[in-house]
């Protein structure tokens, strides 16, 4: 009896055994798929006449999912990502209204998560700023040289309609505008007379809708154009023309010198030394030459290391002088080094170094001063 009892058991656990374990033929069941959760909006009210851009927030949102706002469909719907979308609320009517995302056939209601209210005063697009920035490193906002192309960049912001479906008109009373909306290019012209001013001008469009018509908001942007490189080689060589006319004050041939930098109280003394002890009596002063822009960088001057600049030009001089307390004739030859910075929409120098002058005479007499 035990022995048929033992078989029986075991006959009988193998049978439980068999209906609990499953067998390699059962189907895998399909996969949970966890449906989207919509947990708020920003704003949460809006005009009847729709329009309102709202931030949908939740999670497991996912691309081609769709929104209707108190059952109509909601325009311009982007998903940011698994937890937020953006979309545009549609016109209705008063009161409050359940937000519902749908995502792979799944939904999720935010119920009276949006109020429509009655719409105020609709206002004109709001230009807050006008952004010129030259492509060049480090160079100051409002400034471009000739032929460059400079981004520019407006900041609008408008209650009732996206920013995207307004209406950007550029101008420009000089060089030409390509693109649209609120980032373009102005190009600035190949010649012009510099330094001058060009005006950039926008007006931004909001249409009303139905037969409302539209309305619009103009401002305008001026930056300060430039040949740098001519502006700069110029100014370098008229300073050393005025230096070489001993008629010439001291503080007149220095106005071309920025009030903050050091250089232009050390031109100041040299030149008012230079005015005591000699007369020159004629002068050749060659072209800039190695003219060069480099916002913020330093200028190569030999024996001297750099100068803090924005620019840079060497102009070669020779000068033929008389030491005044003796009446001897001498001649002074060499590069002079200048440095320049840009200021309150100008160029000006900044530095003028003589570091490798030749001062000849028949004796021995105190240097040129240059």
């Amino acid at each position: 009896m035990r022995i048929r009892t033992a078989l029986s058991a075991g006959l009988i656990a193998a049978v439980v055994c068999s209906a609990c374990g499953g067998s390699p033929s059962t189907p895998t069941p399909p996969p949970i798929v966890i449906g989207p959760t919509v947990l708020g909006i920003t704003p949460s009210s809006g005009s009847t006449a729709g329009g309102t851009e709202v931030t949908i927030g939740g999670a497991n949102f996912a691309a081609g999912a769709t929104v209707t706002i108190g059952g109509l469909t909601a325009t311009n719907v982007r998903v940011v990502g698994s937890t937020s979308i953006l979309a545009v609320t549609p016109a209705r009517s008063l009161g409050p209204a359940d937000v519902v995302v749908t995502v792979a056939a799944q939904n999720a209601t935010l119920a009276r998560g949006f109020t429509y209210v009655a719409p105020g005063p609709n206002l004109p697009p709001v230009i807050t700023a006008l952004k010129i920035q030259s492509s060049q490193p480090n160079a100051p906002a409002d400034f471009a040289d000739l032929n460059e192309s400079v981004p520019v960049t407006a900041t609008v912001t408008d209650a009732e309609t996206p920013v995207s479906q307004l209406t950007f008109d550029w101008s420009a009373d000089l060089g030409t505008i390509t693109g649209t909306g609120p980032a373009v290019l102005w190009r600035a012209p190949a010649a012009a007379a510099t330094p001058r001013a060009a005006t950039i001008t926008l007006r931004v469009t909001e249409a009303l809708g139905g037969s409302a018509g539209t309305q619009s908001t103009t401002a305008k942007a001026t930056l300060s154009l430039h040949n740098s490189l001519k502006e700069i080689g110029d100014m370098s060589r008229q300073f050393l023309l005025d230096f070489s006319d001993s008629k010439l004050s001291p503080s007149y041939v220095v106005r071309d010198f920025w009030d903050g930098c050091a250089g232009k109280a050390d031109e100041l003394s040299d030149i008012t030394d230079n005015r005591k002890y000699y007369l020159i009596r004629s002068s050749t002063i060659g072209p800039a030459t190695g003219v060069s822009v480099g916002f913020k960088s330093a200028c190569v001057v030999p024996k001297y290391g750099t100068r803090a600049g924005d620019g840079c030009a060497i102009v070669q001089c020779e000068w033929h002088d008389t030491y005044l307390p003796t009446g001897v004739q001498g001649t002074t030859t060499g590069p002079d080094y200048l440095a320049a910075v840009y200021r309150n929409s100008r160029w000006w120098l900044c530095n003028s170094d003589f570091p490798a002058g030749v001062h000849t005479t028949p004796v021995s007499y105190p240097a040129f001063i240059r």
